[in-house]
This record gives structure tokens, sequence and C-alpha cells, in this order.
């Protein structure tokens, strides 16, 4: 492999014994969402930023629950910021054996979050450490967050309490199976409430039932779902989603429900906004409902709020950080395949907020490896993501420095 000297030396100071040991430590802090609070993962993460010498500053979001920023280089110059949480899935059931008491079997970490994605974020820092060694002029910065798996608050506190900022790119730690994913769908979370009027089951006709007014509903959103699936695909994304999750309404057999209310997931390409696709459902309901000859329709109110929005993103393929990556990946011995997302993450908000090339890469398997019982993910893999991310960022650090010698002619010219 044609490395170069500097590429070299920060290769050999990674340790993948160490690497396997912070993934199963971050693996006992746990961090279940919804139920517990990402503290117990969060400390242990800042242990390991304490050891590689990195400044650690945190960010409570929630009692319990803290946002960690960790820094090395200059506060200013080129910048280059890698994305994680700390949070995991709910274990469940299913398990072979402690989903919190890490395994190892066959060349795989088993344990919840050993894919999503608590091995992706001792990749990343080992990668700091030895980058920071080798380029001590580059900023390399993780922002870890809480809530990722629910409803984003992290990200949105984090985001929330500093200004826009440029940076080299941003890396997403999130399980690709090493592929480098340049685009991800967006996912918003609807909530629908429909109410009517209550009145005795033996004269229906005295009420208005929001059941009778949500299935209708339900069929609107169903008529979407049919619309985008047959339109135009995004070779990369696909295309918009709908689905309703819940419906909950009534209050007993014998009463005309007055209150029913709908979850709907809608994923979204870059660029939708859940504000108006919500306005357009409401709407439409509104009308259908008037036309509906329910009876005492006019008495439905529809109302709606947009409960959680995760942004989509996509990255042009020749952006340097898609090219360097995906180079590195290849003389490491995979594809450095670039793909989309039909998940979400919280990449798009940081593509929002900081105008950033993005692209999510790390080890593990999201479809076939996360969110599921004997999650687990493959040593060799952690040590191919930490490999990547230092070739990236010294490579992308070296090809954006001409750039930063030639600004101070163009900025003094009138």
């Amino acid at each position: 492999m044609n490395f170069s000297p500097r590429e070299r030396a920060a290769l050999n100071l990674l340790d993948i014994d160490a690497i396997t040991a912070d993934t199963c430590d971050l693996i006992r802090g746990r961090g279940e969402n919804p139920g517990e609070t990402e503290r117990d993962t969060v400390l242990r993460l800042a242990a390991i930023c304490a050891r590689i010498g990195a400044e650690v500053t945190l960010q409570e979001v929630e009692p319990g629950r803290e946002n960690l920023r960790a820094t090395l280089g200059p506060a200013d110059g080129p910048a280059i910021l890698f994305l994680g949480h700390s949070d995991v899935v709910p274990a469940g059931e299913g398990w072979s054996g402690d989903p919190f008491e890490p395994r190892i079997a066959g060349g795989r970490i088993i344990g919840r979050g050993s894919t999503d994605m608590k091995g992706g974020l001792a990749a990343v820092l080992a990668a700091m450490a030895a980058v920071s060694e080798v380029a001590p002029d580059l900023r390399l910065e993780l922002l870890c967050t809480v809530d990722e798996e629910d409803r984003a608050l992290g990200v949105l506190a984090a985001l929330a309490a500093e200004t826009p900022r440029e940076y080299l790119a941003c890396i997403v730690a999130e399980p690709t199976d090493l592929d480098v994913v340049i685009g991800c769908r967006g996912a918003s979370n609807l909530v629908v409430e429909v109410t009517g009027a209550s009145a005795h089951a033996g004269r229906p006709e005295d009420g208005a039932s929001s059941i009778y007014a949500a299935a209708r509903i339900v069929e609107l959103v169903r008529d979407r779902h049919a619309v985008l699936a047959a339109g135009e695909r995004d070779k990369l994304l696909g295309t918009g989603t709908w689905n309703v999750g819940t419906i909950e309404g009534g209050s007993g057999t014998s009463m005309v429900p007055r209150v029913t209310t709908l979850t709907l997931d809608r994923r979204t390409m870059p660029g939708e906004d859940p504000e108006t696709i919500l306005a357009e459902l409401l709407g439409a309901a509104r009308i259908d409902l008037a036309e509906s000859g329910i009876a005492n329709a006019e008495r439905f109110c529809v109302t709606g709020t947009v409960d959680m929005e995760m942004p989509g993103f996509r990255t042009d393929t020749d952006s340097p950080i898609v090219q360097i990556a995906s180079q590195a990946l290849r003389e490491l011995g995979t594809s450095g395949r670039q793909t989309g997302w039909t998940a979400a993450c919280e990449g798009g908000f940081i593509a929002r907020h900081h105008g950033t090339s993005t692209i999510i890469l790390g080890p593990g398997d999201i479809t076939g490896q996360a969110h599921q019982p004997d999650e687990n993910v493959e040593i060799s893999q952690l040590a191919t993501a930490a490999q990547a991310y230092v070739l990236t960022a010294l490579r992308l650090a070296g090809a954006a420095q001409p750039t930063k010698q030639h600004q101070p002619h163009s900025s003094g010219s009138a």
C-alpha cells in the first residue's frame, strides 16, 4: 500500500486491542432509550478522551443526559467533525447472553450497541488520537449526542448552542458496513388528532365519531404512500414513504368516540419540509371529512403537530470527503462503494446547520446487525474503520491546505 510516511506513522499508532476493549467498555455503559439515561456511557467515553489527551465539554440536555464534545488540536484553523450518539435501542428479548456484558466470539464483539454505534465511537477516538499525534495543527472534534434513537433532543440542543462554522467535512460513524453513504432520507413523526362529538352508542347519529374520521385519514395516508411508491425513484434514496404507526381513540364500547389520535411516520427526501407535508395532509383531511357524509361532520376538528424531525442530506459525489474516503477504503481492501441510506441519522442536522459536506461511514451493518438480538460487530471492521478515518482526515487536511494558504491574498483584494 502506497501510504505516505506520515500516514504510515499514524496507522502504526492504532491499537486494535485497545479499540476492542474500549468498545466493550462502552457497551457496559448501557444507555437504553427509552428507559435509561446515557450518563454511564458518557462517563466511560470521557475517560477514553482523557486517556488520549482530548479536551471534553459536557452539555446537559436533560438530567442524566449529557452531550459530549471532545476536541484535539488548535481552536482555529481547519477542522473535521466526527458525529456519533451514546444511546442504544432497548435490548429486548432473544439474546443468547447478557446484552450488556460483551462477549467475543468468531472475531466479533456481541452486545447491544456493538454496531450501533459504540464500536464506531471507539474507532473514531483511536483515529483522532493517531492523527493528532502526527498532525497536531489539525483540529479534530467528536460530537456525541444523547437521544438519537428517539427524538434527537441531543443534537438539537447542541446546535442551538453554537453558531455555524466551517468544517472540512463531517463523518457520521454510524454502521454502513464500511460503505461511503453520501445521502440519506430524513424522518419525521407526525401526530394527528381528530376531535368529534361523543354520544350514546344507542343513538350514534347524535355524535360525530372520531374513529370514523380517523379511518378516512388512514386512507388518505395510504393513498399518498401509493403515489410516492409509483412515482419517480431517486437512484440513491428511492422515494419518500408514509406509515401509520399507532391509532388510539374512544373510551368505551357504548360511547361514540370523541377523540382519536394517529401517529404517522413520514420518511422525507432531502429538502422536503415536514411542516408543509403535515399542512397538506390536514387540509386534505378537512375537505374529505366535510364531504364524507358522516353524521355531524361539521363538528370534526382535525389538528396536527410535527413531533420529531430528522432532516435528510445529500453530498455530491465529487466532494473531497467522498472521493478521499472512497479511495482510502479501496486502498484498505474494501470496495469504497458510494451508496445511500433509506434509514435516517443526525448527519442531516449538521449538513443543514453548518453547510458541511457530510458522509456516513462506520463499522457494522445497520440492517443485518443493529437493533437485533445478539447485535455484533466484526473486530476487523473496527480496525479498518479506524484506519479509514486516519487516512481520510490526513488527506482531507492536506487537500485543503493550498486553499488556506491563498485565502489572505483573495480576502485582501478590493
